[in-house]
């Protein structure tokens, strides 16, 4: 009996941990792939986003579209606006994956304005490493070694696209690949 209820947990754990790729052209972004919406207003801020498949000829990406809005009330007048597309490694929200095998990041990515990739661990908790990135309105491809976000790679949480200044987040993001 404990057999049954340990092994498919430890069977979800190594598969979150090996290389993953989102290429949004055959799956729409679900909660049960992982990619979901997040906002300040988990912690009573004021911003919104919405998170989708959009399609674009034959290309379709992730379309990240909201607003992050700086707020006064408390208790989150002291936190920064953030507004954005979040995944999650594991069916359990921040619970670490292995990807110590995994050296880059890599992503297509168009939009207006600037945004932040961020990666999450389970030292620092909600508290991600990011890297802003200077959109332009043409897709455009980037590739990060996974060590200049000074992250342990080994117990990695989850990874986001959003927007953590005031102002409109438009985003469309691709080709996802940790690897």
């Amino acid at each position: 009996m404990i057999k049954h209820l340990i092994l498919p947990l430890f069977a979800l754990t190594l598969s979150a941990a090996q290389p993953a790729t989102w290429n949004f052209e055959n799956e729409a972004p679900t909660l049960e792939q992982g990619w979901v919406a997040t906002s300040d207003r988990i912690a009573a801020g004021s911003s919104f986003v919405t998170v989708q498949a959009e399609s674009e000829g034959a290309n379709t990406a992730l379309h990240i579209f909201g607003e992050a809005r700086k707020t006064n009330t408390q208790p989150f007048k002291e936190g920064l606006p953030f507004a954005g597309a979040i995944h999650y490694f594991s069916t359990t929200p921040f619970r670490p994956a292995d990807f110590s095998q995994a050296k880059t990041l890599s992503f297509r990515i168009k939009g207006s304005g600037k945004v932040e990739v961020a990666l999450f661990q389970k030292a620092t908790g909600i508290v991600p490493s990011s890297k802003s990135i200077q959109l332009t309105t043409e897709w455009k491809d980037y590739r990060f070694e996974l060590s200049s976000f000074g992250v342990n790679t080994s117990e990695l949480s989850a990874i986001a696209f959003g927007k953590t200044t005031q102002g409109t987040v438009d985003v469309l993001v691709d080709d996802i690949k940790i690897q």
